[in-house]
């Protein structure tokens, strides 16, 4: 039975011999997780796509420079983090939506059929809303499974930090989503 290499093991085996079946084990390991992430920060599958192509080939180009000071996944969602959040800077300051892209036949129904979707839809409105540091923290914690201390060592804050970074993120979107969309 051939033994699974951690991140490190593969990244020193890529270093001494330059194989790509390393790199390859490793963007298969993360593949889903670094999409996941910048579909969060996007919001379009297309370009969420594009996004984890480019940061896997960053990855891979600087790779002889990670050290080790935290996990490999903790230095790829850092420069995932830092991707999106350049990109999204960029876009925002040429943020126009042609009126071909609107898809009207998937706007909510506003009579209530469809509550789920309605509220799946609410809540991702409300999310918009967030700056995408906050949004990003959210899907580090909730969709990624990073644990608080791998958080905190990317934002290079403290573990109560990050906690109550969380509260008050979650606190703000319940918060929004109760005041756009529940009736007093």
């Amino acid at each position: 039975m051939k033994r699974v290499l951690k991140d490190e093991e593969l990244i020193g085996s890529y270093l001494n011999s330059r194989r790509g079946d390393c790199l390859e084990a490793l963007y298969k390991r993360y593949v889903h997780k670094v999409y996941g992430s910048c579909l969060t920060f996007t919001r379009d599958p297309i370009k969420a796509e594009d996004y984890t192509h480019d940061i896997f080939l960053q990855v891979f180009i600087k790779i002889d420079q990670f050290q080790g000071r935290s996990a490999f996944s903790t230095w790829l969602f850092s420069i995932s983090q830092n991707y999106c959040r350049q990109k999204i800077r960029v876009a925002n300051r040429m943020d126009v939506i042609a009126m071909d892209e609107v898809d009207i036949d998937n706007l909510p129904d506003q009579d209530g059929s469809d509550t789920g979707h309605v509220m799946l839809n609410q809540l991702a409105m409300v999310m918009e809303t967030i700056s995408p540091d906050r949004a990003a923290l959210l899907q580090l914690k909730y969709v990624e499974n990073i644990d608080v201390t791998d958080i905190a060592r990317q934002y290079n804050i403290n573990n109560s930090a990050v906690k109550m970074r969380l509260k008050r993120t979650r606190d703000q979107v319940v918060d929004t989503y109760k005041k756009q969309f529940m009736a007093d």
